[in-house]
């Protein structure tokens, strides 16, 4: 069930999706305007504008940074039906739950992506990725924070990184797959948006003295 022409704006703060080679190795410089370019087939269900919030490895994502796409959501959240939020893989779990608190009761989908290879390499899983979140931030039973991967959708607090090659890297820790993305159609295994109810409610602050 996708309506015609949802908007969604689009997010990016780095990670291998939008990593070149460089000297150093791999590089996020790829910007969102660029991601965008990558899948042209998104202008057929949907208007997407771009927001280059940061571009950094995950690895150095901080709570600060959790923050500030939170705002971003929050600045934004009137004027777009969803949010793609690319993100680097190896702290992509991490900022899904957190969000998942910082966006809290949220009607609209709240995604979280990236890959394991840059979008720019000619074998990648990373425009299958961006397009299938493109195609579940469009659909009307999408809403909350969560993670797409490998055509899966994932809760934000459900999700973790299992593996490090492979595309099928995040699985739902004791919990079942949301839905999945299967010939260009979004299935939803739980379509239970209709008991939504409540304001989202946006929080400001983290306390960076918690740790594991």
């Amino acid at each position: 069930m996708v309506s015609a022409k949802k908007r969604i704006l689009l997010i990016a703060t780095g990670g291998t999706i939008a990593c070149k080679r460089s000297d150093g190795g791999l590089t996020p410089v790829i910007t969102s305007h660029e991601l965008l370019s990558y899948v042209p087939a998104a202008k057929s269900f949907c208007v997407v504008h771009t927001l280059q919030l940061m571009n950094i490895d995950s690895t150095n994502m901080q709570a600060e940074h959790w923050i500030a796409i939170a705002a971003a959501v929050e600045k934004n959240y009137a004027k777009y039906d969803g949010f793609v939020i690319t993100h680097g893989t190896d702290t992509m779990a991490y900022t899904a739950a957190a969000l998942s608190y910082l966006i809290r009761n949220a009607a609209k989908p709240v995604i979280i992506t990236g890959a394991q290879k840059p979008i720019d390499m000619d074998v990648t899983d990373a425009r299958t990725n961006l397009l299938d979140s493109l195609r579940i931030a469009s659909d009307d039973r999408a809403y909350g924070v969560n993670i797409v991967f490998d055509g899966k959708l994932i809760a934000g607090t459900r999700g973790k990184k299992e593996r490090t090659h492979s595309y099928n890297a995040f699985a739902s820790i004791n919990f079942p797959y949301l839905a999945s993305v299967q010939d260009d159609r979004c299935i939803f295994y739980i379509d239970d948006k209709a008991g939504l109810a409540g304001d989202t409610v946006f929080s400001h602050e983290l306390d960076e003295k918690v740790t594991l």
